[in-house]
């Protein structure tokens, strides 16, 4: 395993995919975090760095995929996988080392978003909930780059040639699909307020029970799902509304275990002639 994790380790360190993305990731957090601080500062708001901080957690996700399809599909392009197993290796080894570069470059590419974030520091100051808030916020974002990793090394080891890039990065806007129409029920109002035309003028109507409400066993239901989707964690960092840290953490847990153990029982079967 020991062999196996350097050789990735160096074959990640010279990927072209891999440095794009940290770049990209980076750039993109500095540059925006200054803009939007620089725009609010001359406006005269009074701001907290987690109103912006945490705009681009959506996009880890994306990133993630892009270098694991690369990345994987490379390793059986030219014939990698194949040598590793004529030098002894076992399919086990070799799909968990596979997994941990993934989450490796994953980590990485978060840590490129959170160096980037650190511009507003000194134009707006730390976190107005302080260091323990942002550090909450992270490990749910390091949750679920976890569960990225495994289903995207699931999908990348499993598939082979074009068709494995072109699912990876499909899945990522699946689950994204599926997690923002969680989130937009769940965003549901209990109680709506119309507006009505009288002879004084506009004026609002009280508030009524909402029928797209969602609640009791159905809500708890979503609540649950959204929490396995990773992205549909990444949209609660995002807008800082983590409804239960453990239960995310635990769904983060499910996921990359169901995720890891299926793909090294299919991995053990798959034909790699």
């Amino acid at each position: 395993m020991r062999n196996l994790l350097r050789a990735n380790f160096f074959r990640m360190r010279r990927d072209e995919m891999f440095w794009t993305c940290f770049g990209v990731v980076l750039a993109c957090s500095a540059v925006f975090m200054f803009f939007w601080c620089r725009e609010d500062l001359s406006l005269g708001l009074a701001v907290k760095l987690e109103e912006y901080y945490f705009n681009m957690v959506m996009a880890l996700g994306l990133f993630d995929a892009m270098f694991a399809a690369m990345f994987l599909n490379a390793e059986y392009a030219e014939g990698t996988v194949r040598n590793k197993l004529a030098a002894g290796h076992t399919r086990r080894d070799i799909y968990l080392a596979h997994f941990l570069t993934v989450l490796a470059a994953s980590l990485l590419i978060m840590a490129a978003w959170l160096a980037g974030g650190c511009v507003g520091i000194p134009m707006i100051g730390i976190w107005g909930f302080g260091l323990a808030g942002w550090a909450h916020h992270v490990l749910i974002a390091v949750g679920f780059t976890v569960s990225f990793a495994a289903i995207f090394t699931f999908l990348g080891l499993l598939l082979s040639g074009r068709h494995a890039t072109v699912a990876v990065v499909l899945t990522y806007f699946a689950l994204l699909l599926g997690a923002a129409t969680v989130n937009n029920i769940l965003s549901e109002p209990e109680f709506s307020s119309g507006i009505i035309t009288t002879m004084d003028g506009i004026q609002m109507a009280g508030p009524e029970p909402n029928p797209r409400y969602v609640s009791g066993t159905l809500r708890t239901f979503l609540e649950v799902l959204q929490d396995f989707f990773p992205t549909g964690q990444a949209i609660q960092v995002q807008n800082l509304s983590v409804l239960s840290p453990l239960r995310a953490l635990a769904c983060d847990l499910g996921v990359t275990a169901a995720f890891t153990l299926g793909g090294l029982a299919l991995f053990e079967r798959k034909d790699l002639r």
